[in-house]
């Protein structure tokens, strides 16, 4: 019999089921224990095998069938593993097959909307001005000036911004009446806010646009009825890490990416 899961535990899938709808793949496919994504190769987390009830036991007859899902789209065969005892069983027999580390561990970093979502104080100078955008498409001209990316992979991220059936918020912030300097995108699923995208211009860091960014998109969350905001942050960006601790996000989890080839 299938033991109840720890409330760590059943917090930790409930992060990663909002996670996985609030940032769609173009393509999905469940095999086994696994839900596969692509999407054309933007963006790791839309184009990896992330475990959804797989055990070791499976791993051996799960393997090929996940290469090949990945080879036929001509993209390398990654996984997505979180720090949990069964992917980290997981982790190590991949690791014993040749599939390497391809980056920094990501820390996954929550916090509860039952209080202010603004509750941090703001920093000195003039008010921010938080706005939201109509669309995808006019969103997206802000992100790609403000991160200065203008690739072909653009078209896929609109795609997949598009492909979003829950709520979302396309949200820009600026600190004087020019152009906006920072954006970034809110999306709830399941009562939890994801975060996603947070950029600000380079020209106009440390001048508390993250935080009123931030402050926005959560209040936002919580007029949806959301309870709990979440997301995902490279581990040993200690600045961005600092800033989401002081706006009261801790880290509940860390995932990784292992490929071969």
């Amino acid at each position: 019999m299938a033991t109840a899961p720890t409330p760590a535990q059943a917090a930790i899938e409930a992060i990663e089921q909002a996670g996985l709808a609030s940032w769609p793949a173009l393509e999905e496919q469940r095999i086994a224990g696994w839900l596969l994504r692509a999407s054309d190769g933007y963006t790791r987390r839309t184009n990896s095998a992330n475990t959804a009830g797989a055990h070791t036991g499976q791993l051996a007859d799960d393997l090929p069938l996940i290469e090949r899902f990945f080879t036929q789209r001509g993209l390398p065969p990654t996984l997505r593993l979180l720090s949990t005892p069964d992917d980290l069983a997981i982790d190590r027999m991949l690791a014993q097959r040749g599939y390497r580390l391809c980056e920094d561990p990501c820390s996954v970093m929550a916090r509860p909307l039952d209080g202010d979502a603004g509750d941090t104080p703001r920093q000195p100078g003039p008010p921010h001005r938080f706005a939201l955008l109509p669309d995808a498409a006019t969103w997206l001209c802000e992100f790609i000036r403000i991160k200065d990316d203008d690739g072909p992979h653009q078209k896929i991220h609109l795609a997949m911004l598009r492909a979003l059936t829950q709520p979302a918020a396309f949200a820009v912030v600026q600190a004087d009446d020019s152009e906006p300097q920072g954006c970034g995108l809110g999306v709830v699923s399941g009562g939890h806010l994801g975060l996603f995208d947070i950029a600000t211009d380079s020209t106009h860091r440390r001048q508390g646009l993250g935080t009123a960014l931030c402050q926005g998109l959560m209040a936002w969350g919580r007029e949806q009825g959301a309870h709990t905001a979440y997301l995902q942050v490279v581990a040993d960006n200690h600045g961005a890490v600092e800033l989401y601790r002081r706006l009261g996000f801790e880290e509940r989890y860390r995932y990784w990416y292992r490929t071969r080839g």
